[in-house]
């Protein structure tokens, strides 16, 4: 399996990883690693930015959910509150 096609599967910080080491040894003296990492570059810069653009989509998703059920929670306890002061009325 080539190293391109692991890079899905890596975590962020092997993908990091990586990439550090791929910019370290494109800038070295001439060798085939040099031209490897050359071409692995901008694959693995293109990994990096889709993983932030999903966290991005995911941490926004979350808030919207989180907001959503604060908003749902707030309105169940105004109800509780509106039925026991219903109830306090109804007992007088």
């Amino acid at each position: 399996m080539s190293i391109e096609d692991r890079i899905p599967q890596l975590t962020d910080k092997e993908l990091e990883n990586l990439h550090d080491n791929a910019e370290r040894i494109s800038k070295g003296a001439a060798s085939k690693q040099q031209t490897e990492a050359a071409r692995l570059l901008p694959i693995i810069a293109n990994a990096l930015v889709d993983r932030k653009k999903t966290r991005a989509t995911e941490a926004a998703e979350k808030k919207v959910t989180r907001q959503k059920d604060m908003a749902d929670a707030r309105a169940k306890k105004a109800a509780q509150r509106k039925a026991a002061k219903a109830e306090e009325a109804s007992a007088e």
